[in-house]
């Protein structure tokens, strides 16, 4: 039983992290940052 729920606990963990690391890569668009916040044209 004790290593079930480790076991389950430590899955449902990795699919987490899976799924906010592909939230971070797709759901977030990084061309949408120089809109916003755009490069200084000088040094």
């Amino acid at each position: 039983m004790f290593t079930a729920t480790i076991l389950g606990f430590s899955v449902i963990i990795l699919i987490s992290i899976v799924f906010f690391i592909a939230y971070l890569m797709f759901g977030l668009d990084s061309s949408s940052a120089s809109k916003v916040d755009p490069a200084p044209e000088t040094k």
